[in-house]
């Protein structure tokens, strides 16, 4: 039950908080995604080409991968910042495999077992343990860089990966010409995300979660066992991402997560595209709104050389921005105001 009234968890649209109520958040960057590719359009030497828009799509897909993982947690009212630790760990565990002549589909196999062993554990603190998500994950990532840089790598930041290896040498090339792997993967993860949301029972209850956590747990909707779905989920995403990054430079560097611009950029996206972080509400087309706009800054600003203080600067200030709209937008009130909710 909400505060418009029941639930119905047998349905087949998905249970959105408030639903049919427009986004504005949404409108907005998507008109000023458009807005900015104009600009860059007549502005940037080469930014209106065909090549371009391929080198975005490849250098947006491990970060709309990210998101897409990102965006469920969130969506279920939780926050995962272990998950640049666990795109990490999940790279490193499949290039120590490969890098000792383990096959790569064993290999790959057992990256998966380890992820999901990772988001299955970080689910538990927070559903049974009932950790807030925020602390529960902020100590997994540092278990996880910890135990894999000092016990697995002896303090080293790089672990290189055999470039010449078939596997590694497909995630970074192309299923056809002007094709390449990371996007496709990059469609794959959407979709998945997509029948996650919309088509299972799981994605109705994560909404329900996040519309009003209490009062699903008081219904009987097995939120526990859906947290564990939730975070699973998460850390999946995050391997793909993971293996996809490693893949296109040849390592896995460990300072992907100390200098923690990754993590901020998913959550960038996320915001930006018009998911509240209290939660409740929005979807895939949420994240395509937010990874248009900040794909399409990062490039722009690339190509006319900006300084990466600079670039940080400015994300910082568009992401400032989108949380005091959301936060304008969408208010808190007395049902969805739980402390203690992250």
């Amino acid at each position: 039950m909400t505060s418009s009234g029941a639930i119905q968890i047998e349905g087949a649209a998905p249970l959105v908080r408030n639903a049919g109520r427009k986004n504005m958040l949404e409108r907005v960057v998507a008109l000023a995604a458009l807005v900015l590719a104009v600009v860059f359009s007549f502005t940037i030497d080469g930014f209106a080409t065909l090549g371009n828009l391929r080198v975005i799509l490849s250098n947006s897909s491990s970060l709309a991968i990210l998101s897409c993982g990102m965006a469920v947690v969130i969506i279920s009212r939780g926050l995962d910042l272990s998950l640049i630790a666990q795109m990490i760990a999940g790279a490193t565990i499949f290039g120590i495999l490969i890098g000792n002549g383990v096959a790569a589909p064993a290999a790959l196999a057992v990256a998966i077992l380890a992820m999901v062993i990772i988001g299955a554990l970080n689910a538990w603190l927070i559903a049974y343990a009932e950790i807030p998500a925020m602390l529960a994950t902020l100590a997994s990532s540092m278990f996880l860089v910890g135990t894999l840089r000092f016990a697995v790598l002896r303090g080293e930041f790089l672990l290189l990966l055999p470039k010449s290896d078939p596997t590694v040498a497909f995630l970074a090339g192309e299923i056809v010409p002007g094709l390449s792997v990371p996007v496709l993967l990059m469609a794959a993860t959407l979709l998945a995300c997509w029948f996650l949301l919309n088509r299972l029972t799981a994605g109705r209850i994560i909404y329900a979660m996040g519309d009003n956590f209490q009062a699903a747990r008081l219904a009987g909707l097995p939120v526990r066992t859906t947290t564990i779905v939730v975070y699973v989920f998460a850390g999946l995403t995050a391997l793909v991402a993971g293996l996809i990054m490693a893949a296109a430079s040849g390592a896995v560097d460990f300072r992907t997560v100390t200098n923690g611009t990754l993590l901020f950029d998913v959550i960038l996206v996320v915001v930006l595209g018009g998911i509240p972080l209290r939660g409740g509400r929005g979807g895939v087309r949420n994240i395509i709104v937010g990874i248009a706009l900040i794909a399409i800054m990062r490039n722009g600003m690339t190509l006319m050389n900006f300084s990466t203080q600079t670039q940080d600067m400015l994300k910082g200030l568009v992401l400032l921005t989108a949380i005091v709209t959301d936060n304008y937008l969408n208010p808190r009130d007395a049902e969805t105001d739980t402390v203690g909710d992250l």
